[in-house]
């Protein structure tokens, strides 16, 4: 990770942040701005925003984050001296948090003012839970196009809650839900197609996830994991794995989801085998064939 240039802060930070919000930005001083101005508005005031500038090339950026951290006491603001890419920019905002609860922010999404408090108030009574999520709905511009059909993984085994996880995720929305900060040995997004699937599969190994129906997230419907092709591109598949992507991926995730001490602890070796396996196949099975029935309804029309 390269070094960093100084950190821009205000006179002094809050001592005791309960959710850190980490949100990692590049070269989009338009949706920054408005992530920023919604976060002004969470109606739970003890935050601690960790914002960090992957290189932008725009100067916009940086006049924005110095700009809102002058005026807000509870951001900090790093700016990275070369670009680390999107993955490692996610882990270094997760790294610099100290609350005990923790939520991810697109810069190029926001989070309705109640979310926070309602997403933390859910949490605090129901420990068994690891991870709380409002409504996800996306966007194309500003044009609304759909709300994704969220589910609860909040069945008592591990093994269940895995199974029930992989047979419901489609755009994953509950990832940029609050979840409970520091579960994890190793960074929790690692660097392979389909790491954020892997992680929220670590999660539900944890514990329980679920989402409430009193608030919502607004995300891009835009962005790396949009389509096949993209993910291809971004990862610069080619071959095998790019003919039988959806079999690559399967054995990715399914791979990666028992890399951290932590989750093994949970889990005994014969079980994680047995595991990874049943994801292997579920993903596969429920990847290919989606993209097999594309394949056949665009030859159709």
């Amino acid at each position: 990770m390269s070094e960093l240039q100084p950190t821009l802060t205000s006179a002094q930070a809050i001592s005791s942040p309960l959710v850190t919000i980490g949100l990692p930005t590049y070269n989009r001083p338009a949706g920054l701005r408005k992530a920023l101005e919604w976060i002004g508005k969470q109606t739970y005031p003890s935050l601690e925003i960790i914002i960090s500038d992957n290189c932008s090339t725009e100067e916009e950026v940086q006049k924005i984050t110095a700009e809102y951290a002058a005026k807000d006491n509870r951001i900090k603001v790093f700016r990275q001296l070369e670009n680390i890419g999107l993955e490692n920019n996610f882990n270094f905002v997760y790294a610099q948090s100290t609350a005990p609860y923790f939520i991810w922010m697109s810069d190029d999404d926001f989070f309705e003012a109640n979310y926070i408090e309602e997403c933390v108030n859910f949490l605090e009574k129901n420990q068994d839970h690891v991870l709380c999520s409002g409504i996800a709905k996306y966007y194309s511009g500003d044009q609304f196009v759909f709300n994704e059909t969220m589910f609860k993984t909040d069945q008592e085994s591990i093994t269940a809650r895995v199974h029930h996880y992989f047979a419901h995720v489609q755009k994953n929305g509950n990832f940029y839900g609050v979840f409970r900060n520091k579960m994890f040995s190793n960074d929790p997004i690692q660097l392979h197609v389909g790491c954020d699937w892997s992680f929220m599969a670590r999660l539900a190994v944890l514990g329980k996830l679920t989402y409430i129906d009193t608030t919502a997230y607004h995300r891009s419907a835009e962005g790396n994991s949009q389509s096949r092709k993209k993910m291809v591109e971004k990862f610069n598949l080619t071959g095998f794995k790019n003919i039988f992507f959806e079999t690559y991926l399967a054995y990715v995730i399914a791979a990666h989801i028992f890399t951290d001490p932590v989750i093994n602890k949970k889990v005994g070796w014969i079980k994680r085998k047995l595991l990874a396996v049943m994801v292997f196949f579920q993903i596969n099975w429920k990847l290919f064939f989606k993209f097999i029935r594309k394949l056949f309804k665009s030859g159709n029309k």
